[in-house]
């Protein structure tokens, strides 16, 4: 194994760009979550690891 464990959820560098692309440009916090549903993964996830995209998502209208 190489340390990480199976808690921990790394984006292929493609799935990454297209990820934080549909985030920049959702137009609402309910856009956002559809967005990051469909790529599998939790808000909790992109804040505590992209917290720059977490602060855009925040700053949505309801």
């Amino acid at each position: 194994m190489d340390g990480q464990s199976d808690d921990d959820y790394m984006f292929s560098g493609r799935d990454l760009s297209s990820f934080s692309l549909a985030i920049m440009t959702a137009k609402s916090k309910t856009e956002a979550a559809s967005i990051i549903q469909r790529f599998e993964t939790t808000e909790e996830y992109v804040s505590d690891n992209f917290p720059d995209l977490a602060k855009q998502v925040a700053d949505l209208p309801d």
